[in-house]
């Protein structure tokens, strides 16, 4: 489906990576890694042909069909939100000008035409719109919310407008920046279980760690200028990383003392006559030696220490007959809570259900 060979980039004379290849088939679930700034937005950019590689070569299926979802939307006009996830507000008329714009240069005989006339179809099927709502209902909207303008609601909410027309194309290739981001504990479910049964491929940007243990199939991890590939998911990949890591440093520190012994023997001996040869055929096996660099340390977890709050009672928060309101918004009414000492408490529900008005109202900022 996608091949990248020795792909090199540099932004503002910073090497991002160099001579990097990742294969992706159909069905693989695959997710980048990598610190901040180590280019996997980059490489996300180039693959979708909105960059250009230094070097290298990206060899595409002609007619494969990328659904891409950013990490934050596009800017909103007066669209609705079946609008935006049916691919009315833009989406259907900007394909339909970039294969305008291909026929006017007579290049019809290329993959990128034939990525846009699929895209296109997709785009037109008569069935999308029920699929695109199927869509939306999974991921959290209610049917009264379709025909409302996405500028009324939340960044968040406005994203998944636009999971949900991506996921409705049914692309053969699905490459999703953080896609997690905005989803709340039912939508993050039905979207994993989604993706357990999607039948394409997916390239994967993500913070989060259980998330990608529960679906990736294969890690390519951008380090040192390098993309490394590992099998397994997140955790497996942890593990080799380190494994990987602790060969490369055993190997290092045993080349190191080969190198020193090799010197000791060339500076104590290069002066003596009956040893002067084999000091000079030591040199020239340093001089031919490949030297390894020392690898550079994993990147360790942050270690955060909280000061110990002074004791308090048993008792910590109490709430009793609470209501509360936003105009004639009841977020909460009746409301009962005790909260004692060391408990550790999970706050879940639905986004705009009242969790961070809770927390608020025993912060006392509400």
């Amino acid at each position: 489906m996608l091949n990248l060979r020795k792909i090199s980039k540099s932004v503002g004379g910073r090497i991002l990576f160099e001579d990097a290849s990742l294969t992706i088939n159909y069905s693989d679930f695959v997710a980048l890694v990598g610190p901040n700034g180590a280019g996997k937005s980059t490489l996300f950019n180039i693959i979708l042909s909105n960059d250009t590689a230094d070097s290298g070569e990206i060899q595409r299926d002609e007619w494969t069909t990328i659904g891409f979802l950013p990490q934050e939307g596009e800017a909103l006009g007066n669209e609705t939100v079946i609008e935006i996830a049916t691919g009315k507000a833009g989406a259907l008329q900007d394909v339909e000008n970039k294969l305008q714009k291909l026929e006017s240069k007579g290049q019809i005989e290329c993959g990128e035409y034939y990525e846009a006339q699929a895209k296109f179809d997709a785009l037109s099927d008569p069935s999308l719109e029920a699929k695109s709502k199927k869509m939306l209902r999974g991921l959290g909207y209610n049917e009264s919310d379709f025909d409302r303008e996405a500028k009324e609601m939340s960044g968040g909410w406005v994203m998944r407008a636009h999971l949900a027309r991506i996921l409705a194309m049914e692309p053969d290739l699905l490459m999703l920046d953080e896609p997690t981001n905005h989803l709340d504990l039912e939508a993050l479910i039905w979207f994993q279980q989604y993706l357990a049964n999607f039948s394409g491929a997916v390239l994967l940007i993500s913070h989060d760690r259980s998330f990608m243990d529960d679906l990736v199939k294969t890690v390519y991890d951008i380090e040192d200028k390098k993309l490394i590939s590992y099998k397994g998911n997140y955790s497996a990949f942890e593990i080799e990383k380190e494994n990987r890591f602790d060969q490369r440093l055993q190997a290092w520190k045993n080349q190191q003392k080969e190198i020193e012994k090799n010197q000791e023997f060339i500076d104590r001996f290069r002066s003596v006559a009956s040893k002067a040869a084999q000091a000079q055929s030591r040199q020239r096996q340093l001089d031919k030696m490949e030297k390894l660099e020392r690898p550079k340390p994993i990147r360790k977890l942050f270690k955060i220490q909280f000061p110990q709050p002074t004791r308090s009672g048993q008792r910590v928060v109490s709430l009793k007959g609470v209501k509360m309101a936003y105009g004639e918004n009841v977020i909460y009414n009746n409301l009962n809570v005790d909260i004692e000492r060391r408990p550790r408490i999970s706050l879940v529900g639905l986004i705009g259900a009242g969790k961070s008005t809770f927390i608020k109202m025993m912060a006392v900022e509400l």
